[in-house]
């Protein structure tokens, strides 16, 4: 499944015999400038690239978070001050995050809503709806479908989608993800 896409960062440790494994390494993050000053360009992504200017992409993806802001989820990329993603990211002593990032002309925004820590006991599933230049982000319970991002893309040229995890906590030392479905589809 995964023979046209490319590792931006490879992860050292990756099991992609049935379904797609991997172990994040510590202090990998995707953000650009805002806020916090920093610019860390050292998550893990698996990206090919997009079938159409109009697509979709869905992930189902179990995390097994250990540190503070574990995350896994779906990146659209294409360089380093144009991509965005969607995911959970984990609090181990509060509530954990859904949310978006969006970065245009390197600086990154972030978007998120509270959700209780027992959401990683399930796989997660996250969408991505791509009209043109204009993006939706969604995650899917069950039966529902919640809106998390509408955003835009400023920047055009070749970009590329697909499964990213990253653990941001400077002490920590990865964790497991495993990518139980992706599919991308044209509109």
């Amino acid at each position: 499944m995964w023979q046209n896409y490319e590792w931006l960062n490879k992860p050292t440790e990756i099991d992609n015999q049935q379904q797609l494994k991997f172990t994040t390494a510590g202090d990998t993050d995707f953000w650009r400038n805002t806020y916090y000053g920093f610019n860390r360009m050292t998550g893990h992504a698996l990206l090919k690239p997009v079938p159409a200017p109009s697509f979709s992409c869905r992930i189902e993806v179990k995390l097994h978070p250990h540190q503070t802001y574990d995350q896994a989820g779906i990146l659209l990329y294409l360089n380093e001050d144009n991509w965005l993603k969607v995911s959970a990211e984990f609090i181990p002593d509060g509530k954990s995050h859904l949310g978006a990032v969006v970065t245009s002309f390197g600086y990154s925004d972030w978007s998120s809503r509270d959700i209780d820590n027992t959401v990683f006991d399930q796989p997660l599933t996250f969408e991505l709806v791509c009209n043109q230049q204009d993006v939706e982000l969604y995650f899917i319970d069950g039966e529902t479908k919640e809106q998390l991002r509408i955003a835009h893309l400023h920047a055009e040229g070749d970009w590329k989608v697909g499964p990213y995890a990253c653990s941001p906590n400077l002490e920590g030392q990865g964790c497991d993800v495993e990518v139980l479905a992706f599919d991308c589809r044209t509109k």
